[in-house]
């Protein structure tokens, strides 16, 4: 039997996956459990090349050999601009610089060098002095939360808390807080995603904005260094040969995602689950703020079970196997993060949310090996910073309409459009 009838004989048994319908976009997870059972390496029907890789084991053993299976793939990632506004987009582009990968479209040895130069800011000790400034941010916003007043949690809450607090961290004026936001969307916005014609132009004007306001920052601080983390990216230890703005505005783009994305989206979904845990525990919000223990378990927990990064792709270099199944080279894997979470081989009871769950540290919404989210640590830290700052000052964050909630349209970035909930401060 060759290779095709093969696939074809388990399309059969199969429903045709289109991981770009509203369906999939609301609940993948139907989706992704008949594919772990029964193909858990599955071509896509319309797109052929294009693997979607759904257990806990294959999407870790993919992650933890770059030799096959490449990080160093940028195209794989978006789609392509409609025809009408090619030569808009690439008029737009070349007034910026060219795409060149950083450490989330790289492998060693550039993936190293950058690796080595971000990793000085992101210690341990690079991380303690980040938290006051993130404690100061959540603080901030909790305290402002308005008594028995709906708002949108997204807006007031989950986005302005890791926008802000990058920006701190990255040294930027705070009159970036409304482009920062846009800066990071229009990076994100073609991530398993189909864009308009209209949209495509709106990304790259953003991208070229956002290029020319961090050099001109980058170049600043070459001149006149201060305590934040672009001071670091541009100094250059021992026989290091220093970053250039053309690298720079790339890797700074990666980093202003995974300071804020994952904690945007995670972090709501934290809220969604508090307000469910909160019919059988009225209290919840109360011991939020007093232990800090189930707080980590928290955040860790809703990490796992939201995988606000649902996967990332990775290019075959050869012609190999995984579990099983022939992979040509060439060929595009999509590392589902989001069902490997869920894999009940690994994880017991995966689909409800447990804040104790013992190995709840083995999911891999971060990501595994050389290739590990640099922002890991930061996410952590904001998302339980936020909530020990809303638990000092809210009883409830009462979820209006939860079967109303929506996410975005997005396979590769999985989050909640709007989070409308009634706040219940606390008495004082």
């Amino acid at each position: 039997m060759t290779y095709r009838q093969i696939v074809t004989d388990i399309h059969e048994t199969l429903p045709r996956l289109d991981p770009h319908t509203d369906a999939f976009y609301q609940d993948p997870y139907p989706a992704y459990a008949e594919l772990r059972d029964k193909a858990p390496v599955y071509e896509i029907p319309d797109q052929p090349g294009l693997f979607f890789v759904t257990t806990w084991p294959l999407v870790r053993e993919a992650l933890m050999d770059p030799a096959r299976f490449s990080n160093n793939m940028p195209a794989a990632r978006r789609d392509t601009p409609p025809p009408e506004v090619v030569d808009e987009v690439e008029a737009l582009r070349a007034q910026g610089y060219p795409y060149r990968p950083a450490l989330g479209t790289n492998d060693p040895p550039d993936h190293t060098r950058y690796r080595k130069m971000v990793n000085r800011a992101f210690t341990v000790r690079g991380l303690a002095w980040m938290e006051p400034l993130v404690d100061e941010v959540s603080d901030q916003i909790a305290s402002s939360l308005p008594n028995g007043e709906v708002i949108d949690a997204m807006e007031q809450v989950t986005v302005p808390l890791p926008v802000w607090a990058i920006m701190r961290i990255l040294g930027l004026d705070d009159k970036y807080r409304e482009d920062l936001r846009r800066w990071s969307d229009s990076s994100n916005a073609a991530l398993g995603g189909k864009l308009s014609a209209e949209r495509w132009l709106e990304v790259e004007r953003d991208v070229l904005e956002y290029q020319q306001v961090i050099c001109e920052v980058l170049d600043d601080r070459r001149v006149n260094p201060g305590p934040d983390l672009l001071t670091t990216l541009v100094k250059a230890e021992n026989d290091e040969v220093p970053l250039t703005n053309h690298e720079l505005v790339w890797l700074v783009r990666e980093l202003v995602v995974a300071g804020n994305e994952t904690t945007i989206r995670a972090l709501a979904d934290m809220l969604v689950r508090i307000d469910e845990m909160r019919a059988t525990q009225p209290d919840i919000w109360d011991r939020i703020r007093d232990d800090e223990a189930f707080r980590r378990g928290l955040v860790e927990e809703g990490i796992r079970y939201s995988s606000p990064v649902m996967g990332l792709w990775r290019k075959v270099m050869f012609d190999t196997e995984l579990g099983g199944v022939a992979v040509p080279e060439g060929s595009t894997l999509f590392l589902a993060y989001g069902s490997a979470n869920r894999d009940p081989e690994v994880f017991e009871d995966p689909d409800t949310f447990d804040p104790l769950r013992e190995n709840v540290k083995e999911h891999l919404a971060f990501g595994h090996g050389i290739h590990v989210c640099v922002g890991a640590g930061l996410a952590r830290i904001e998302a339980s910073s936020a909530l020990r700052a809303l638990g000092e000052n809210v009883t409830a964050l009462e979820v209006l309409d939860p079967s109303a909630l929506r996410f975005g349209p997005s396979f590769g970035l999985r989050g909640l459009t709007e989070l409308p909930v009634r706040v219940h401060r606390r008495h004082s």
